[in-house]
């Protein structure tokens, strides 16, 4: 990203928010330094990304641990990296960027916080684990019997008296 030239102007903003980008980089510490020229000196950047493998639920299931995994082996083969999350500290000070902080930010959800069951843990984890289904089963990650049932128990996780947890990663440095 360093020899991308975008529309804007070295040192044009304050801040710069990244969300869930740097996961599907090939070369996210670049991306970084190719960023930073953007941000004014003594600005800031703020970044947020997941970790695919922070997940558990309740009922844990082995199949269901092997399902998630397929979508992080499939990702890194693209070139991305769903575990970023938990290397947000040495990308950011490897970057130069300077009083680098991260805060972990667990989200839990149970029967008791409908919303989050079906706009989180179904639409939005459940449905990216689905996404990478016939990758998964076609190159040999998995077998077919394996993932049907490592999904089925993702969703009895979003059952009555299932849990699930997840963990995003919230990073800050200035410039």
């Amino acid at each position: 990203m360093t020899g991308i030239n975008l529309p804007f102007v070295t040192g044009e903003f304050d801040h710069l928010f990244i969300c869930f980008v740097l996961e599907h980089l090939a070369d996210p510490p670049n991306a970084l330094l190719g960023l930073k020229r953007y941000i004014r000196p003594g600005g800031s950047v703020t970044v947020i990304e997941g970790d695919h493998g922070s997940y558990f639920s309740h009922p844990e299931s082995r199949e269901a641990y092997r399902a998630v995994r397929c979508l992080i082996d499939l990702q890194s083969r693209l070139g991305g990296d769903a575990l970023i999350g938990r290397r947000l500290f040495p990308l950011l000070a490897n970057a130069g960027f300077k009083n680098v902080s991260v805060s972990p930010r667990m989200i839990y959800v149970d029967s008791s916080k409908p919303d989050l069951v079906e706009g989180f843990t179904i639409q939005t984890f459940i449905a990216m684990v689905e996404g990478v289904k016939s990758q998964a089963v076609e190159t040999g990650l998995i077998e077919k019997a394996v993932w049907d049932k490592g999904v089925r128990d993702l969703y009895r996780a979003a059952e009555k008296d299932g849990t699930f947890c997840y963990t995003f990663f919230k990073a800050k440095g200035l410039k």
